[in-house]
């Protein structure tokens, strides 16, 4: 009987125990939560996206004005909704196309492991350089300094013009070779105590990921002050594990 009760209180203990260690541990890897706000920056999408830690109607909105943010290229060239959609999708269509991202777990930590984040970039010197000479944007230049960007958004010509433009451009997007970037990252927890990887610095993951980007040249009352929070370090509707 003794030898009973010791074996189901044994049994209970390691359950409490197992039940703690599962408390303490992130829901994803390191690498997964590092890829998914990678590619975030990049795509305005992610497969992994519920390895941030983000609400859903959070991540939905996060994606949403990242996938505006890359539009930021085209930003002086008006174009009607319908043609800016177009546009959009081709161009997410694209970087998942030529931009290949992939992530592993470089130094395993419980505080702060360490992902080791491969890239490759657009080529934006090439870009600059084709927008510089290409017949067509410059046709746009011309049009820009003559017209409204109301008038723009319903001049057919104007709309015709750039979107051959924007397509041909994004169709032979111009890329450099992947290079490697280490992410050290640390614990968030959300508001059911669930815990989360994400790295440290966003704002230098940004910059592997986009040199050229900048949160100030968004809107500043929408994306700036999203991207602050959550990118910034701040976790979405729960509290950092750091002080």
């Amino acid at each position: 009987m003794l030898k009973k009760l010791v074996s189901i209180a044994l049994t209970i203990f390691l359950s409490l125990c197992l039940v703690t260690v599962d408390a303490s541990t992130p829901k994803y890897s390191a690498d997964k939560s590092v890829l998914a706000y990678a590619e975030l920056y990049t795509y305005g999408t992610s497969e992994n996206i519920e390895a941030t830690g983000l609400p859903k109607e959070f991540a939905d909105e996060i994606q949403k004005r990242m996938k505006n943010h890359l539009m930021m290229s085209f930003k002086n060239y008006p174009l009607n909704p319908e043609n800016f959609a177009e546009v959009q999708t081709k161009l997410v269509e694209k970087l998942h196309e030529v931009m290949k991202i992939s992530a592993r777990l470089k130094v395993d930590d419980n505080e702060n492991p360490v992902v080791e984040l491969t890239a490759n970039h657009i080529n934006q010197s090439v870009v600059d350089e084709i927008t510089a000479h290409d017949g067509d944007f410059k046709t746009l230049d011309v049009m820009r300094h003559i017209s409204e960007p109301l008038e723009l958004a319903t001049d057919g010509q104007f709309q015709s013009t750039a979107m051959k433009a924007f397509l041909g451009l994004i169709a032979e997007l111009p890329t450099k070779d992947a290079t490697t970037f280490d992410v050290t990252c640390k614990l968030i927890e959300d508001d059911n105590g669930n815990l989360y990887w994400m790295p440290q610095d966003m704002e230098a993951l940004s910059k592997f990921i986009d040199p050229t980007f900048k949160i100030k040249e968004t809107d500043p009352k929408s994306i700036d002050d999203l991207l602050i929070q959550i990118f910034g370090g701040v976790a979405p509707q729960g509290n950092s594990t750091e002080e």
